[in-house]
């Protein structure tokens, strides 16, 4: 997984960014910015894609997964309320196979079937409404397509997490994996979750999840 220095993050940060864009992946601890970076690496690890053609990057404004689904995917759309600072990781890193929209995505009216991959990174527990999101998703969605998600625990050991390390619970954090888990698994098919760093949920920071869209006659299309 290709990363973005912390300095060059701060940078655009400063520069680009919104009160709502993430600071852990330029945060002066290295313990933050690793356990962020790795549960990313870990998320895209679980991918099975059956085609390496199109890739949703939902909610990605703050570019940091680009680099990486730019080198394996053939087309890479970014969607997200504001990707001011994804244009500049676009910019600076040369991803001329990135696409850049500033929108809700149920305002897009996107084919059906039209990608092969959904990352969701850190972002599922921010929509309050998750439901419609959940069956857009599995609209867009290529038969045997995947959706990837990194979504937070709120366990008590993430709220450990939070106090030792000075980070206050935002007030759009709505749900926790289990969650997510109830309501995307209404729409499509769980086919893997792991707990990170540790994978017990007692010990998990963050839920990484994969859910399929079966294909015809209910099977899950391979490469």
């Amino acid at each position: 997984m290709q990363r973005i220095d912390r300095r060059l993050m701060e940078k655009l940060v400063a520069e680009r960014g919104t009160p709502d864009t993430p600071r852990v992946y330029n945060d002066r601890r290295w313990l933050v910015r690793e356990l962020f970076w790795r549960s990313h690496e870990k998320m895209l690890a679980l991918s099975r894609a059956p085609s390496r053609r199109r890739v949703l990057d939902f909610g990605g404004g703050n570019g940091v997964l680009l680099p990486t689904l730019a080198k394996r995917y053939d087309a890479v759309t970014c969607i997200d309320l504001n990707t001011d600072v994804a244009g500049e990781v676009v910019r600076l890193f040369g991803l001329t196979n990135v696409e850049l929209i500033s929108d809700d995505i149920l305002r897009l009216s996107l084919p059906d079937g039209h990608f092969d991959t959904i990352v969701a990174a850190s972002v599922l527990e921010h929509v309050g409404d998750l439901a419609p999101l959940a069956s857009e998703m599995a609209r867009i969605l290529a038969a045997g397509g995947e959706l990837l998600v990194n979504v937070p625990s709120e366990n008590r050991f993430y709220e450990l997490g939070r106090r030792v390390f000075r980070y206050t619970k935002p007030a759009d954090h709505y749900h926790d994996g289990e969650f997510v888990i109830e309501v995307v698994g209404g729409r499509l098919v769980l086919r893997e979750k792991r707990h990170f760093p540790f994978n017990w949920a007692p010990l998990s920071v963050f839920y990484l999840l994969r859910f399929v869209k079966e294909g015809p006659g209910g099977r899950e299309a391979r490469q």
